[in-house]
């Protein structure tokens, strides 16, 4: 296999172009079809050859000296050209006969060693000559001789826009070549995508359907979406800190590493603040951040954020934080997906913010848009980063969570922010619709922003309701009333209740006193009773002893003997 030099066609093409095989490209004014040939050439270690039919070597050197590829720098060294060109007076006479270019690739081949070969515009040699029947025999003639030199040629020519094919008088190409490869582009709103589709390779197989692309300084490029999801080996269980405390108490501990976690809501609602605070967390542990912005400057964004205690310069002057920023609808959706690609590669962060995702739908479309979120996140997995998307909102009648892309369905967590409007007031709330592989709380919660910073308020329900800002704190104080008179009313009653202990225990002590009293009374009485009772006894042993009565004859007191 040969690399095409161009970044994602080797992985639409499954590793890359067929030795000796023939390889016809087809495409409208501005695809790329030359810049791919070109390409296609710099990118070999042989010698190659380009023969041009509508453009002179000179100005295919020019064109490449504007992009990053080696097109130049080996031209007139390893790449060697064949000016095709017909001159302004060339009028064709006779049959059509490609003899004669076939002697002077021949004797080039043999003298510089060609391996391969781009035949650039040879629709443009067609159209010299009326005679099609010639046109087709001396066609099969080149491809033949092509093979027959084993040559790896590329054949580019334009495309019947009005068709939707080849040229019609040429249609016959595609059948003779081993790949067709089209290039196809179409305006979507006020910006151009370009697609590019593998109609048919012999013998090899090849990614189906149509593959974005785009072309700017490094030439080419194809984004190609990998049949297996390839991610990046990290540890399940390691968390990335949100930079709000109580939002990682809600998601029992933060982000997983390496997902992908989006912020929705309407304008207003805090979701450039919620990244602000996720890459200065990562800034402050030492991480790399980057931040991709679209219709707002970074620079705006650093300082409205630096009013709620999140201060990003010193990360950006410590060469910890990349802030990027674009205009949406200035590019095509897929230019911004490589944007990003190049940014992650040559920066290297380990938290990514791109605020708003949603932006993309004004270049080229949601249908665009979509493809590339999908891109973005197995790019982010495929590196192992950790990231956030904000996703402006849609409102739509009875309908609470809605974004205008679908990174709501492949985002691994969705953290929604809305308002609540009580008591004309509108409060800031915080949801998390869900957290794919963690557990997290279901309570919606009120968002508080203020000079100290971001933080979440406790969940206070009453009645069943869950009340916000204003409301919230009149409730609070209605509560606290009820709850300061019900403790005055407790203290009344137990001041009450202290006094009529207090009576009690004064009434008892006068009660002990008088039952003392009476015992001390009752003691005297017995003490008296037992002293009248001795001396009773006592008066009456000595009667009897004067009577000189029988001592053991038993006297009752008080008895007549």
């Amino acid at each position: 296999m040969l690399s095409s030099g161009i970044s994602g066609l080797d992985s639409v093409l499954c590793g890359g172009l067929r030795e000796g095989r023939t390889i016809l490209v087809t495409g409208g004014p501005g695809s790329g079809k030359t810049m791919l040939g070109m390409q296609f050439l710099a990118a070999q270690n042989e010698p190659g050859l380009m023969l041009s039919f509508e453009e002179s070597p000179k100005q295919l050197v020019e064109n490449a000296n504007t992009l990053a590829i080696p097109f130049a720098a080996k031209a007139g060294r390893s790449i060697h050209f064949i000016d095709g060109r017909p001159s302004a007076d060339t009028v064709a006479i006779g049959k059509f006969d490609l003899q004669g270019l076939l002697a002077m690739l021949s004797a080039i081949v043999a003298e510089r060693g060609i391996k391969h070969i781009v035949v650039d515009a040879l629709d443009a040699l067609f159209a010299m000559s009326e005679d099609r029947t010639g046109v087709r025999a001396e066609t099969f003639r080149l491809l033949g001789w092509l093979t027959a030199a084993g040559m790896t040629a590329v054949i580019t020519m334009k495309a019947n826009a009005g068709r939707g094919g080849f040229m019609e008088d040429y249609d016959f190409t595609e059948f003779a070549v081993d790949a067709v490869i089209r290039l196809n582009t179409s305006l979507h709103g006020k910006v151009v995508q370009r697609t590019l589709g593998v109609l048919k390779r012999r013998g090899a197989p090849f990614l189906p359907g149509e593959h974005p692309y785009t072309i700017g300084m490094k030439g080419i490029r194809v984004m190609s979406t990998p049949i297996r999801t390839v991610i990046a080996e990290v540890d399940g269980t390691a968390r990335a800190s949100s930079g709000v405390e109580r939002l990682d108490r809600m998601l029992t501990g933060g982000f997983l590493r390496g997902t992908t976690t989006l912020f929705s809501g309407l304008p207003g609602s805090s979701k450039t603040t919620f990244g602000a605070a996720f890459l200065a967390a990562g800034c402050a542990a030492g991480e790399r951040g980057l931040f991709v912005g679209f219709d707002e400057p970074a620079e705006q964004m650093v300082r409205n954020v630096r009013s709620v205690a999140i201060d990003l310069e010193p990360y950006v002057e410590a060469g910890l934080l990349r802030l990027e920023s674009f205009t949406a609808g200035a590019a095509i959706a897929d230019d911004f997906y490589l944007m990003i690609e190049d940014l992650v590669d040559e920066f290297r962060p380990v938290r990514v913010v791109i605020d708003p995702i949603s932006a993309l739908n004004k270049a080229g479309g949601s249908e665009i848009a979509d493809s590339m979120v999908e891109r973005l996140v197995l790019l982010f997995k495929a590196r192992g980063l950790t990231a956030v998307f904000t996703a402006v909102s849609e409102s739509y009648p009875n309908v609470i969570e809605s974004t205008p892309t679908r990174v709501s369905t492949v985002a691994d967590s969705w953290i929604h922010l809305s308002f609540a409007v009580q008591g004309g007031e509108r409060n800031r709330s915080l949801t998390v619709v869900k957290s794919r592989g963690t557990g997290h709380s279901a309570q919606t919660r009120e968002v508080l922003i203020d000079e100290n910073g971001i933080t979440l308020a406790d969940v206070y329900a009453s009645d069943g309701a869950v009340l916000f800002g204003t409301a919230r704190l009149e409730r609070e104080q209605f509560e606290r009333a009820a709850r300061l008179e019900e403790s005055r009313s407790v203290a009344r009653e137990l001041i009450a209740i202290d006094e009529e202990k207090f009576s009690l225990e004064v009434r008892a002590q006068q009660v002990a006193q008088q039952i003392a009293h009476l015992s001390q009374r009752r003691g005297e009485l017995q003490e008296n009773a037992r002293v009248v009772t001795a001396a009773a006894e006592a008066g009456a042993a000595d009667i009897q002893q004067s009577r000189r009565a029988d001592p053991e004859q038993d006297v009752v007191p008080g008895e007549i003997p």
